[in-house]
């Protein structure tokens, strides 16, 4: 198999050789999703994208530095509104 994979790898930089890099960015993530699709439900895919998990990083050092009203739930956040 090691040469259809060499052909595979070919193949695959001739396609994505001068694309633009919101198309780029695209194949990037399908690349992931596939890498993750065995071990993560498919339509749990997206929280797990570089951009959903920088996100929940941003919220953890928000949470760490008391950058959250109440205890980050709807329901503190709702009550912490009201009073």
């Amino acid at each position: 198999m090691g040469k259809a994979l060499s052909n595979y790898k070919k193949d695959i930089l001739q396609e994505i050789d001068g694309m633009p890099s919101g198309k780029l960015k695209e194949v990037l993530n399908f690349v992931y999703f596939i890498k993750t699709k065995e071990v993560i439900d498919p339509t749990q895919s997206y929280f797990w994208t570089r951009k959903w998990q920088k996100g929940e990083e941003e919220a953890d050092k928000d949470k760490k530095s008391g950058r959250v009203v109440g205890d980050g739930s709807v329901k503190d956040l709702v009550r912490a509104l009201r009073s």
